[in-house]
């Protein structure tokens, strides 16, 4: 199949969409209550805290085909030696930003996700990091969304599947001055989950919670207007409750696109599962 640029538009921000509202929501965080600035933002456990960032995890995962297969949808693959948030979901969402079709105002949300994208491309440092398993105690300086990455594969995966997450610790002690070989690299994962996940990832969980939920209220900004727009009534149920569709663009061919463009327009009527908020200041001043 071939999809046309707003079909693609399309079906990246819904998918974008769906992604926020299983990661940001009541189930995974306790609610705001009152308090919306300067806040806290609290898992509901210590599972739901895991799943976030298991769902996280699969957000800033490169979107690829399988195989030889090409890029699903026809999206383009992100530049080759680019920043790590160019094989991310990000990447799709600011190459929306520079060229809207669905709707014509991209200041918010292109503001919201390369807020995120800055953050994750900065370096944390983390002093006396201490993995028991291999005697190795460091300073380290990492990369706030290779922490989260690995966190979040670790918290999903035994050892079996986590090859590239050793390999990764290699080159992050290495690039901290510390030599191990792969034997140690796997020895010391439990210790990366301690420090990556326990430590650094709850510390950061409202902040990146604030991030998300700032792309999802810029989405809905930036679709509204269209859903406005397109919104036609079709008939009445017992004459007070309207049926109705969206009038369809032409460069919507594709019923998989069709089924996305209208669930994304069809969001904007529901109420966002979770209350905008922003976090203390206090959660942001360290890694």
């Amino acid at each position: 199949m071939t999809f046309t640029t707003l079909e693609q538009e399309a079906i990246v921000l819904n998918a974008a969409m769906g992604m926020v509202d299983d990661m940001v929501n009541h189930a995974i965080f306790c609610s705001p209550g009152e308090v919306r600035e300067h806040t806290n933002l609290l898992p509901q456990t210590s599972d739901t805290l895991r799943q976030f960032a298991i769902l996280l995890r699969d957000f800033l995962s490169p979107v690829t085909g399988r195989g030889q297969r090409p890029m699903p949808f026809g999206l383009p693959k992100p530049p080759q030696g680019g920043k790590a948030t160019d094989h991310t979901t990000l990447f799709y969402l600011a190459r929306i930003c520079e060229n809207p079709l669905l709707g014509s105002d991209t200041k918010n949300l292109s503001i919201q996700v390369h807020h995120f994208i800055e953050w994750l491309e900065c370096s944390a440092f983390v002093p006396g990091v201490w993995l028991s398993s291999i005697e190795v105690e460091v300073n380290l300086t990492i990369k706030r969304i290779d922490f989260i990455r690995m966190g979040g594969d670790i918290g999903k995966h035994n050892f079996l599947r986590l090859g590239g997450q050793a390999a990764k610790l290699i080159r992050i002690l290495g690039e901290n001055g510390v030599t191990i070989n792969e034997s140690q690299a796997y020895a010391a994962l439990p210790d990366c989950w301690d420090w990556f996940h326990t430590h650094l990832f709850a510390y950061h969980a409202s902040t990146i919670a604030e991030f998300l939920n700032n792309i999802r209220y810029a989405i809905r900004l930036y679709v509204e207007p269209a859903a406005r727009s397109r919104y036609r009534v079709t008939g009445m149920i017992d004459d007070y409750l309207e049926t109705y569709t969206y009038d369809r663009p032409a460069e919507i061919k594709c019923e998989f696109a069709w089924g996305q463009y209208y669930d994304l327009l069809n969001s904007t009527r529901r109420r966002p599962n979770f209350p905008q908020f922003s976090v203390t200041q206090s959660l942001k001043n360290r890694f």
